[in-house]
């Protein structure tokens, strides 16, 4: 249930920036009658963008408070940037990997097996205080993120991202993070980018604690 509310947040966004960049590419066109009469005019570059992610990882986990395994689990992220050139751009992204996990005592370790299958429409609210029996581990990276596409702003490009990295939900420790990344892109009417990118991403916490996740991602992003 938390996985499609985020998605379906991520959507709407998707959405709204559409159309947002689709009307100030309507505001910049001259009108039909004065364009027959007018001279050539340079259409302004689309320099900034602002996107979203979605796909699949196989994340392997070895922190505190989970046991020692991995499992398939849904990516998101978004991202902002600036082109500074036609092969060169620089931003920053926020990408997450959140897998629902459960435990049977309040010393022991969580684990995805242990996972509601379903939601209970019937249940009462758990009282406060006690221990927590199920929650969704949302394991996050925030920090700068670089794409260079060798042939031009479309195509083929190759990429990178690097900074803080996070446990919430099962824990709260922090850490670094890093992901690299290969990808296609192909530009809709100039406003809109679609993209397929597969990558690696992996996550460091200190005494022995990592994650390690290989994916793959559609990646929307427009530009403004």
């Amino acid at each position: 249930m938390r996985i499609s509310l985020i998605v379906a947040s991520k959507l709407a966004l998707l959405a709204t920036l559409v159309t947002a960049s689709a009307a100030s590419a309507a505001e910049e066109a001259p009108p039909a009658e004065a364009a027959a009469d007018a001279p050539a005019v340079v259409v302004k570059p689309r320099l900034f963008h602002l996107g979203i992610s979605g796909g699949v990882a196989y994340q392997t986990v070895r922190v505190p408070m989970v046991i020692p395994t991995a499992y398939v689990a849904a990516t998101l992220g978004i991202h902002a940037g600036y082109n500074v050139s036609d092969r060169l751009s620089l931003g920053l992204e926020l990408s997450t990997i959140e897998k629902s996990m459960g435990r049977e005592g309040p010393y022991q370790t969580f684990d995805p097996g242990l996972a509601p299958q379903a939601e209970c429409n019937n249940c009462e609210p758990p009282p406060f205080g006690g221990w927590v029996k199920n929650t969704t581990a949302v394991f996050g990276t925030v920090g700068p993120r670089v794409e260079f596409s060798p042939f031009g702003k479309d195509g083929l490009y190759i990429g990178a991202t690097a900074g803080l990295a996070f446990l919430w939900g099962v824990d709260s420790i922090y850490g670094f993070g890093g992901a690299g990344r290969v990808g296609y892109r192909v530009r809709i009417a100039d406003i809109l980018g679609l993209a397929l990118e597969a990558g690696a991403q992996a996550q460091t916490f200190g005494s022995g604690a990592y994650t390690t996740a290989p994916y793959g991602m559609v990646l929307f992003r427009p530009y403004f």
